[in-house]
């Protein structure tokens, strides 16, 4: 028979269990983000196959292939069952167009989270990363089941387009990291960012 101190111990072990995530949309002024679908493969292959962009993300292997892009929709809906993984589409809402992506990879115990984002290159500097970032820094917050208390970030410092992004929504720097690059296998020196919820009492 269990004692009250196993049972609160269980419960609290249960309790911080990643929980299956139904697929959602959000939405701001100008993107919808939305779970990646078939018909975002040819799209994600163009942008990624550019070592551009590959190169300063952790885990995008160059050249990318349209394997790769199907292994990684199937990573994501595994990441939703699971609870682990939440990854959206950011799409242009008055054509219709993607143009990137954003995503969120929760801890095992389900209080912190890593995003990250990328856009195509035809999409740079129009605000497009800030405004799907401050998006899903507010869902992760205060709208997510369960919430997220506190989300990290990573930039190279060679990528200073990105560094203000983050720090434009309110993300703060707190110190120095390498961070790997599988596109060209190699270790690039980049800065950590950090951003905590705050409720007010």
């Amino acid at each position: 028979m269990m004692n009250n101190a196993s049972a609160r111990a269980s419960f609290a072990m249960s309790s911080n269990v990643p929980k299956p995530i139904l697929p959602i949309e959000l939405q701001t002024d100008r993107l919808l983000l939305r779970p990646m679908r078939e018909d975002d493969i040819e799209m994600t292959v163009a942008s990624l196959g550019d070592l551009e962009i590959s190169r300063r993300l952790a885990r995008i292997p160059h050249p990318y292939t349209e394997a790769d892009a199907h292994w990684w929709l199937e990573e994501t809906r595994r990441g939703r069952a699971s609870g682990t993984v939440e990854h959206f589409m950011i799409e242009l809402r008055a054509s219709g167009a993607p143009i990137g992506a954003i995503g969120l990879h929760q801890d095992a115990a389900g209080e912190r989270a890593e995003v990250g984002y990328w856009l195509a290159k035809a999409h740079w500097n129009r605000g497009y990363a800030r405004e799907a970032l401050a998006m899903v820094v507010r869902y992760a917050f205060f709208e997510r089941v369960p919430v997220i208390t506190t989300l990290e970030a990573k930039a190279h410092e060679s990528n200073p387009a990105s560094i203000r992004v983050l720090e434009a929504c309110g993300f703060l720097d707190v110190g120095s990291v390498e961070c790997t690059s599988l596109a060209t296998s190699g270790n690039i020196p980049a800065r950590q960012f950090e951003l905590r919820r705050e409720v007010s009492t």
